[in-house]
């Protein structure tokens, strides 16, 4: 099955994302958080979780690891499935997720549509302890994160397509300068420039 798909945003709607991968088109289903944070025509690299039932074969994607863990142990919850999860990662982001499940805020989060109180308080019942160990991005939005990283794998392998070895690789890179660099190729241009 899939674990993550890299390629570029075709189109995208309030429900899916249509990505390119190498002239395959994959229909990704996202948040609405995941939406607002990404563009037609941006490359981008999604965490799916595979929804396999029955006649039904979906990708949802997540612009990180915690965010598909949540998810996850949405879904493990009686009576929730991908739908409400995702109308639950549309209203609250991870961290207020989180916080309402620790202080059993029952109230706050069956603002959520369709979530009602009883389903609310299922969801604290059974995510309480496992929740805690959920480990969160902090520091800069997701979206820069997931770009700094791909844009820092990217340049490590275009160093040592060029001969470099780890240690002179390691000197190289500027993790405060890879949060300026655009794109790839910016990256690559400004740490050649330093050589």
């Amino acid at each position: 099955m899939f674990d993550f798909l890299r390629g570029k945003v075709d189109y995208k709607t309030t429900n899916y994302v249509a990505i390119d991968v190498n002239g395959v088109g994959y229909k990704v289903f996202i948040s609405l958080r995941t939406y607002d944070l990404i563009s037609d025509g941006e490359d981008i690299k999604v965490y799916i979780y595979n929804h396999i039932k029955e006649e039904e074969f979906k990708l949802v994607g997540f612009l990180n690891r915690s965010e598909r863990n949540l998810f996850e142990m949405l879904l493990s919850v009686k009576g929730v499935g991908v739908s409400l999860a995702l109308a639950i990662m549309s209203t609250f982001d991870i961290d207020t997720t989180k916080a309402l499940i620790l202080s059993e805020d029952y109230l706050t989060l069956k603002k959520v549509p369709k979530l009602g109180q009883k389903k609310s308080q299922q969801i604290i019942l059974d995510l309480k302890d496992k929740i805690s160990k959920l480990e969160v991005v902090s520091g800069g939005t997701i979206l820069e994160i997931e770009k700094q990283s791909n844009i820092e794998e990217e340049l490590i392998m275009a160093l040592e397509g060029l001969g470099y070895n780890k240690k002179d690789i390691a000197k190289l890179i500027d993790k405060e300068a890879l949060k300026t660099y655009k794109n790839i190729q910016e990256a690559i241009k400004e740490t050649l420039r330093k050589i």
